[in-house]
């Protein structure tokens, strides 16, 4: 079993590096005679993200993404409490058989051969909730003084590791929008709530094409691009989702530009973000017509798709464009539907107008007359 010291250590470690939160909670719970432990997120009724360690991993990703999760009286029965500490979850149940037919452990603890909880609560600098619970298996006793007197001497490092990263992720996410505009992308970063987290100074700069809302967030003056934002913002949590995530938005002179929002995948996600996403908005600046290549990396288009949307902004029609491709007209009916959903356009010529060449707008504020 590894010492109080080395624990705390690892704690503060994961606090920069999310990935190491699983070996932090199995030594959590080893310390607690435990088989191991979760830390959650949690917004409002919603888990925004989790890391666990290898005993408690078997149906927790199912339970926690399905209807399971909001059902459970677990967490509501928790804050009701209004505990300082960790507590041994039976507390808050009437008896073994109500905490028992709770979904937390019909459709996820029992499952997995797991039975009695030490579980606390922690207000995160956030505004998130910050649940960490560690779990003993089947045939194991209840939890007692001694064990949630070793718990609890964890619970001040851990709720300083909820304040230290959510410091530094918000410095990473500055350093982000920052870094695009080296490049010369208008970018923002957006939390699952839709809340501008950071924002670079060409972004700030388009004010004919973004308007900014009360609480940090921001909206287009085109309504048909608004709608899809709002749309991609609320799948943000869900990278595979199918909501259109590239797409035109016009500024007050009718000039678009293509607004892509890109959820942040894997290693970039960490447990206190419950998922966010990149606002880039690129300039339609060609001199003629643009390429498949470069609509397949605008629009997120398949090869077959970037293709006939090439035809469609060269003037084609559906017959032409079967022709050139050689297969049947049905088909690009087909294919071009899905280029009209990834694009945000309803008719070719509308889709058409968006792929036509376009001046560049700028992307900074208007320079004075001299």
């Amino acid at each position: 079993m590894m010492s109080f010291e080395s624990i705390v250590d690892q704690i503060y470690e994961a606090a920069a590096d999310p990935g190491l939160w699983p070996q932090v909670m199995h030594d959590l719970g080893r310390s607690a005679d435990a088989a191991g432990g979760i830390i959650l997120t949690r917004r409002a009724d919603a888990w925004l993200g989790w890391r666990y360690s290898d005993a408690m991993a078997p149906g927790a990703e199912a339970y926690l993404r399905g209807a399971a999760a909001t059902r459970s009286q677990s967490t509501s029965r928790l804050l009701a409490l209004n505990r300082g500490g960790f507590i041994d979850a039976l507390e808050a149940f009437s008896n073994e058989e109500e905490y028992l037919a709770d979904s937390m452990m019909t459709d996820w603890g029992t499952r997995a051969g797991l039975h009695h909880a030490a579980v606390t609560a922690i207000p995160a600098p956030t505004g998130d909730l910050v649940v960490v619970q560690v779990n003993r298996r089947r045939g194991q006793p209840r939890f007692d003084c001694d064990d949630i007197s070793r718990l609890d001497a964890f619970r001040p490092h851990l709720a300083r590791a909820g304040l230290l990263a959510a410091r530094w992720r918000l410095e990473r996410l500055r350093a982000a929008a920052e870094a695009l505009a080296l490049i010369g992308l208008p970018a923002a970063i957006l939390d699952a709530r839709g809340k501008v987290l950071a924002a670079n100074a060409l972004i700030e700069a388009m004010a004919s094409y973004v308007k900014w809302l009360p609480k940090d967030r921001l909206a287009f003056f085109d309504p048909g691009a608004d709608a899809l934002l709002q749309a991609a913002i609320a799948d943000i949590s869900r990278p595979a989702a199918k909501s259109v995530r590239s797409f035109p938005a016009k500024g007050m002179a009718g000039d678009p530009v293509v607004a892509h929002l890109i959820p942040a995948t894997g290693e970039a996600r960490d447990l206190f973000d419950g998922g966010f996403g990149v606002l880039a908005l690129t300039p339609l600046a060609a001199p003629s017509a643009p390429g498949a290549t470069l609509m397949q990396g605008l629009f997120d288009l398949t090869p077959a798709e970037a293709r006939v949307a090439s035809g469609v902004a060269e003037g084609l029609t559906p017959d032409q464009i079967a022709t050139r491709q050689n297969v049947t007209v049905a088909t690009i009916r087909t294919q071009m539907k899905s280029v009209f959903a990834k694009t945000g356009s309803s008719r070719q010529p509308q889709l058409a107008a968006l792929l036509a060449a376009q001046p560049r707008i700028p992307l900074g504020p208007p320079k004075e007359a001299e």
